[in-house]
């Protein structure tokens, strides 16, 4: 197993450790957590926001610690053909030192109206929007999704479901993948790898 190193764009210790768990499963893996901005506030909304966030994070990460890797996580309600027009969707960006990336989704699920009009209108984050008591943050526990189906389904089984399907494009040695740049002039985001 090769050795690599990993920032997690992050503080939020649930997504170190599903980074971790991703990563230790294909490599030799040291796994650090760097505090970065997402540049696209608490609560981003709309795929290009979604996946800007997770790219800068990304980015951000690795250049900030010169890591082999660096990922980025963020999670909102992203455009879909479904009733209220969005699912609440994990986003991970993967980026390696050549700056090219990997983008992956985890499994989504619909929202209520509104949640869906807090979040997305009003700019709520969702832990807000939901009315459930709780002893943890949502963001850093279970999660609603966790909280929706009872335990069955956590926030940090659709973290690591993201990372690993960001991850893809470098197990299987793609040999076209996408840069950081054009990523993100796709998105028109200013970030630069």
């Amino acid at each position: 197993m090769a050795r690599v190193r990993v920032a997690v764009g992050t503080s939020n210790p649930l997504k170190v450790r599903a980074a971790r768990i991703v990563f230790s499963r294909y490599f030799d893996a040291e796994v650090v957590a760097i505090s970065v901005d997402s540049g696209v506030g608490p609560q981003p909304a709309g795929s290009r926001k979604v996946v800007a966030g997770a790219l800068r994070r990304a980015v951000d990460a690795m250049r900030r610690t010169a890591s082999d890797f660096g990922v980025g996580v963020e999670a909102g309600p992203v455009e879909f053909p479904s009733p209220l027009g969005y699912l609440e969707t994990q986003v991970a960006v993967v980026v390696d030192r050549e700056c090219r990336v990997g983008l992956g989704l985890s499994a989504s699920f619909e929202l209520d109206e509104d949640i869906v009009r807090s979040v997305v209108g009003g700019g709520v984050e969702l832990e807000r929007a939901v009315s459930y008591k709780r002893r943890v943050p949502i963001g850093e526990g279970i999660g609603f999704v966790g909280i929706a189906t009872r335990g069955f389904i956590t926030r940090m089984d659709l973290t690591i479901q993201a990372i690993a399907m960001a991850l893809i494009p470098f197990i299987e040695g793609y040999s076209r993948m996408a840069s950081a740049n054009s990523l993100a002039e796709s998105l028109g985001a200013r970030i630069e790898c």
